[in-house]
Parts: C-alpha cells; structure tokens; sequence
C-alpha cells in the first residue's frame, strides 16, 4: 500500500485550461442573466458538497484524535502509550490540515452571491469573477493528483512509524503508517471533484437556456444588525 500511495505521489497533475475569454461589453442582459444563474446554482451546490465533505473529515479526526489521547493516557506500557500517542498526533495534524487549508469551493458561493449585480457593469464584474471562481475551484480538484497534496501527509506517516519502530514494535509501526496511508488517501480522494465538470460545462454553453430567477434576495449582515436586499 505504501508502494501504492507513493506512486499516487508521483502522478502529474491535471492540466488546467485556459481562463474564459474576457467577455464583451456589449454582451446581452438575456445571455448574461443565464450566465450568472448557471454560475450561481454551480457554486451553490458545490459548496454545499465540500462543506459536507470537510465537516465529515474534521468530525472523524477530532473523534480519533480525542480518542487515541485517551487510549495513550490510559495505556499501561510504554510501547501502548507511543502507539496510541503518535495515533493522536497524526489525527490531529490531518485536522489541523483542513481547517487551516480548506478548499476555495467551500466559500465560493457566499462569496459569489455577496457581490452587487445591480446595474449591467456589476453584473457583468460579477460574471467575470464567477468565471475565475469557476476556474479556481476547478484547479484546486485537480490538486490531488499532485504530490505535494500527499508529501505532508506521506512524510507524517513515515515519521510516526519510525517513531513507534524505535521503542521495538516493528509490527505496530506497520500496522500505523499503513492505516494513516490509507486514511489520508481516502480524504483526498473523498473530496467533491465535480468541479472539473462545472467549468467544462460552462465552456460548453451548458448556460444556455438556464432562467434566472424573478426575484432574488439574501440577507446581508452589517454593523448593528442585517439587512434583506432583493432584486426583481
């Protein structure tokens, strides 16, 4: 499985197209209505996806984190205490990675959906910036086929066995890095990657015939309180 995860490591990246054309100015309010509702239902939903993906993560590590501390506290041998104590850490750090990291898609929507698209120039600002919203999300996805996404976790892994190898217990220490391999894996490869298939449908004019809705609204929060802004 090591053999595995490290010849992953090593697969290239995908490579990334190029950024929409900038768009015309004279562009028509039908096409660029359909446009920004198409953008807007894509970034919605996936947010909505990678939220659930990262809240599912950082659940399941805390929970192991929390759990292996305890196991190592309660451990009535040295050997006990190392395997459940680098258990801990490794968890910990595998949380510590989404939170202070998560993908751009988690927020694209608010964000998205925070800009003004009053008049015919914001909304045409704001169609621009979904492109690249589209676009970024679109790169991060294919980030897992690269070996930086997997050095920290790899070389984290390696670490912890040696670790619990140097105190003799060669089996466990096995036994250690292959599981964090694979759970570390399995978080890559659990991440939404829909992403890739939201833009390319863009290019393809997949657009086309989406009706924005006759009334929008969201609530805006300010100093003292939120106000509702809806446009007709």
């Amino acid at each position: 499985m090591l053999g595995i995860a490290l010849l992953l490591a090593a697969l290239p990246p995908l490579a990334s197209a190029e950024l929409w054309p900038p768009l015309a100015t004279e562009i028509s309010d039908a096409e660029l209505e359909q446009r920004l509702s198409f953008i807007e239902k894509r970034l919605n939903s996936q947010q909505r996806r990678v939220r659930y993906w990262r809240n599912g993560w950082t659940g399941f590590y805390s929970l192991s984190s929390s759990a292996q501390a305890v196991a190592a506290l309660a451990a009535g041998d040295s050997d006990g205490q190392v395997y459940w104590g680098v258990g801990a850490v490794k968890a910990a750090g595998g949380l510590a990675q989404l939170m202070l990291k998560p993908p751009s898609a988690i927020h694209s929507g608010d964000s998205f959906g925070a800009l003004p698209a009053q008049s015919h120039a914001q909304r045409l600002a704001k169609l621009q910036q979904g492109e690249a919203l589209l676009q970024t999300n679109a790169d991060e996805a294919g980030g897992r086929y690269t070996w930086k996404r997997r050095a920290i976790g790899t070389i984290g892994n390696l670490v912890g066995g040696v670790v619990i190898a140097a105190v003799g217990e060669n089996g466990a220490a096995v036994l250690s890095t292959l599981l964090g391999l694979g759970i570390h894996e399995a978080t890559i490869w659990t991440q939404p990657a829909s992403t890739a298939r939201d833009l390319e449908d863009y290019r393809n004019g997949r657009w086309v015939g989406q009706a924005a809705r006759s009334n929008r609204w969201r609530v805006v929060a300010s100093p003292g309180g939120a106000s509702l802004h809806m446009r007709f």
